[in-house]
């Protein structure tokens, strides 16, 4: 996917309610590949964020995401309070059938009332288009009335569940509101019959919180073992096998109906200066009974799942499907991806996740003011002997932990990482350009740039610009065999945000071994438009000692090799490799860091013969050990291993923001220092359009 496959924003802003859920987060991928930017709100009572974290990854964009109940008229108008609404599509809302037979009071307060909030919140700032997640369900038995099968809109309503009654209500509404400022509101109200699927990517799917109340969730979980066989509710019905029929729909397609939906109001919108409050039909228009939707997933799955045949459940009707006609004409839409589709999608999402989005070993805080999911803490390998938390912030390690104790420095909230140069990069991915560049000038393909002086007399760590104050999207959280968990955080990088040239995007991926006590980073890259220079490394501060000592006295180090970029006085390379004294794995005796000294912040070489031929230096496949360390208090050693050429030992006689000087030693593999403005080293820090970038960095303790 390249960075300009999702469509540029035409400023309009869609407020879509329940865009954690499972239809919601489909239909927010529509909106955004055609244009529209997203702010999602959901109580996450039948979701999980892990949806939305997703959906980032996937398109590639930023998606504001408030927690909060439509029935908290507080916090709902926070949202219309801090975004310029432009329209609403309300997916928010309690929707099993059977279980509203059981508890029809906290259906009818739930959808009503958070419907209610709502609709007064928009009248109050204007917002004027609606498009309303109703249901199927608003015709009751079709079957009543002659030649109202398949079913069109002008079928009398007669809901047989308290879930189906508490759409037509608000369908009501909608209409009582219309009626009043007839020249005001625009309504689309979209009946939909069964939709089922999951994305193609399998990013994103149906993941019912407790036991699925639908056929297609139920069955897959129990074709993956979590449930011990299907019920299917009746087989005494009047059909070509008994059970009843419905219109199944394709996620996919029900998404992109809502779309159809959000554009036809804003054309009625340009066209007219009257409202409009209509209803449309959302299905493919043919029936398929359960046992021939069973039939479909046993074929996508490969094998016959177990099944019995129980009683009919309350509220079920025997016939529902749709004539979309109407939709056809008016919304240029109709179904392209029929049942046998969704199956497959469906277990492609079902095997890539087959506890959906509930992973053990994961946790994951919010660490922003108020609740409002900027700064996201996320830590893989919860509860095992080796740990790592994680921020969006800067895609940054906030901690680590090896068997219990902490050994690294962080900070606890979003407020620690978020305050600029003087945060001293604690634990964040450095880029655009680690490191200095001399007077914060390069020549990039004959152009010039200069970049704001931020160290000295120059420019450090991607200055004003730098990746450790951006929020990365994401991150996309799998944990795909026992004891090993990725987490994938991305940055899409426009060149109008930086003072680099081209739009960049950058790849993260931290991969988490617990039994090899290990935490690998991998960095790829790409450019659109114009070549950049790119440097990129992680700067966690370690303190193997830190349960007994707030400061690095007494950590035994060592590294590969004792040749080092040579430097002047401001610290701008010479063009030439030293000798350092600093003990090397050939010593038999380690360097011992005292309270004081010895002071590094230099940048070693791995082989001062041997240059990375281009920006990927993954393609080489050689992963070199350039540094150990270890704390004969704590019996804990930290070993160093990377792809990159040169690596910076950093003892931290500068720290601020909570820290005082040596409470942590950094090893920042990378390029080489002012690599963009040397011609022996420019090319691989040099990546063009079609190029990749790619570095690796693996810590492993033991």
């Amino acid at each position: 996917m390249t960075l300009n496959e999702f469509g540029s924003s035409n400023g309009k802003t869609v407020l879509v309610t329940g865009g954690a859920g499972y239809i919601g987060s489909h239909t927010v991928v529509e909106l955004i590949e055609n244009g529209y930017d997203c702010v999602i709100v959901d109580n996450l009572s039948n979701s999980s964020y892990e949806s939305v974290a997703r959906l980032e990854v996937l398109t590639k964009h930023h998606i504001p995401f408030y927690h909060a109940d439509l029935c908290d008229h507080e916090k709902l108008e926070t949202v219309f309070k801090e975004n310029k609404i432009d329209s609403v599509i309300h997916f928010a809302g309690l929707k099993a059938v059977g279980e509203s037979t059981q508890i029809p009071l906290k259906y009818y307060h739930n959808n009503i009332l958070g419907t209610l909030v709502l609709l007064e919140l928009m009248q109050k700032y204007d917002v004027e288009k609606f498009v309303f997640s109703s249901s199927a369900t608003v015709y009751g038995d079709a079957t009543r009335f002659p030649d109202m099968i398949p079913i069109p809109e002008e079928c009398p309503l007669g809901p047989t569940n308290p879930y189906g009654n508490t759409k037509y209500t608000i369908e009501k509404i909608l209409n009582d509101l219309y009626n009043s400022q007839t020249d005001l509101w625009k309504f689309a109200i979209l009946r939909y019959f069964n939709p089922i699927g999951a994305h193609p990517s399998g990013l994103i799917g149906e993941d019912p919180l407790g036991i699925p109340n639908n056929l297609l969730p139920y069955m897959a979980q129990v074709a993956v073992g979590r449930r011990e066989k299907l019920n299917i509710f009746g087989n005494d019905y009047e059909t070509r096998d008994g059970t009843p029929i419905r219109d199944y729909i394709h996620v996919v397609d029900l998404a992109k109906g809502h779309i159809a939906a959000l554009k036809y109001l804003d054309n009625h919108e340009n066209k007219n200066k009257t409202g409009i409050c209509r209803e449309w039909n959302l299905g493919s228009g043919k029936g398929s009974t359960v046992f021939e939707v069973y039939r479909a997933f046993c074929d996508a799955c490969g094998e016959d799942i177990p099944y019995e045949v129980t009683g009919r459940r309350a509220g079920d009707v025997l016939n529902l499907t749709a004539k979309p006609d109407r939709a056809k004409e008016e919304l240029q839409w109709q179904t392209e991806l029929d049942v046998e589709v969704a199956c497959r999608d469906l277990w492609k999402w079902t095997t890539d996740n087959p506890f959906g989005y509930q992973l053990n070993g994961i946790e994951s805080t919010f660490a922003s003011p108020e609740n409002k999911y900027n700064a996201r803490f996320v830590t893989i390998g919860a509860g095992s002997k080796f740990q790592a938390t994680l921020a969006n912030l800067g895609a940054t390690i906030v901690d680590m932990k090896v068997d219990g104790q902490s050994v690294v420095i962080g900070y606890k909230d979003e407020a620690g990482y978020n305050c600029g140069p003087s945060s001293c990069y604690i634990g964040a991915t450095i880029g655009r350009y680690a490191n200095r560049i001399a007077h914060g000038k390069f020549q990039m393909n004959g152009e010039k740039y200069n970049l704001t002086i931020n160290n000295g007399v120059n420019t450090n760590h991607g200055g004003l610009g730098s990746f450790h104050i951006k929020r990365f999207l994401g991150p996309l959280v799998k944990n795909p065999s026992k004891g090993v968990y990725t987490a994938e955080y991305m940055l899409i990088d426009k060149d109008q945000d930086t003072e680099f040239p081209g739009d960049l995007e950058v790849d993260v991926l931290y991969t988490l071994n617990v039994e090899e006590k290990s935490l690998k980073i991998e960095y790829h890259a790409t450019v659109d438009g114009k070549a950049t220079p790119l440097n990129m490394t992680n700067h966690t501060y370690f303190n193997l000692n830190k349960v007994n000592n707030p400061y690095i006295t007494g950590t035994e180090l060592q590294v590969i090799n004792d040749r080092s970029i040579d430097v002047d006085e401001n610290t701008i390379p010479t063009g030439k490799i030293i000798t350092r004294e600093i003990k090397t794995f050939k010593d038999e005796q380690a360097t011992i860091l005292g309270p004081q000294e010895p002071k590094y912040d230099h940048c070693y070489v791995v082989d001062e013969h041997k240059v990375p031929a281009g920006p990927d230096t993954i393609k080489d496949g050689t992963l070199t050990v350039v540094a150990r360390a270890y704390h004969p208090e704590s019996k804990i050693g930290l070993e160093v291993s990377t792809t990159e050429p040169s690596y910076q030992v950093y003892t931290a006689d500068w720290l601020e923001a909570g820290y005082l000087p040596r409470q942590g030693f950094a090893v920042e593999p990378g390029r080489y220092v002012d690599a963009v403005n040397d011609e022996r080293y420019k090319r691989c820090v040099t990546l063009n359009p079609g190029e990749t970038f790619g570095s690796e960095i693996v810590f492993r303790f033991y």
